[in-house]
């Protein structure tokens, strides 16, 4: 199964950079759309949804600092950016808007290794699996 679009779900932390970088890759493979996707908390207080970032209509006042500094990243990343979105909000909700919105195949995100008890209690990514519209592929990370 060839995938068309792929959407990685990333925070802006010490992984980030190798998540961007292994979600490319697997656009590389399926010769399929890149998106990413990421909460920005200085936008929480003033909006709720999802926003696409536009380098064509830049302009850095309306931009947070982490919205700056992801499409700085995401420059790295050697394969075209199809769609940059941010968003405020609960995270279940906007993945799940934006992977319909956007028709996504495979959610790409990192995943902390934990104990089995705290994946069943306290997993913060379970209610996520259980509404996936659509194939999930997690990336081991360090914590």
């Amino acid at each position: 199964m060839k995938y068309k679009h792929v959407l990685l779900a990333v925070n802006f932390d010490a992984n980030a950079k190798y998540l961007v970088m292994k979600a490319a890759e697997q656009a590389k493979a399926h010769q399929a759309l890149l998106s990413v996707i990421h909460i920005d908390p200085d936008f929480t207080e003033l909006y709720e949804g999802v926003r696409e970032f536009n380098p064509a209509e830049y302009d850095e006042s309306v931009h947070s600092q982490s919205v700056q500094d992801m499409a700085v990243l995401l420059k790295e990343a050697d394969y075209p950016i199809f769609k940059h979105i941010f968003y405020a909000g609960y995270v279940e909700d906007q993945i799940i808007k934006a992977i319909e919105e956007f028709e996504v195949d495979l959610l790409v995100f990192g995943h902390h290794e934990s104990s089995w008890f705290h994946q069943l209690t306290m997993s913060s990514s379970e209610p996520l699996l259980r509404k996936m519209p659509c194939d999930l592929l997690f990336i081991r990370v360090e914590r």
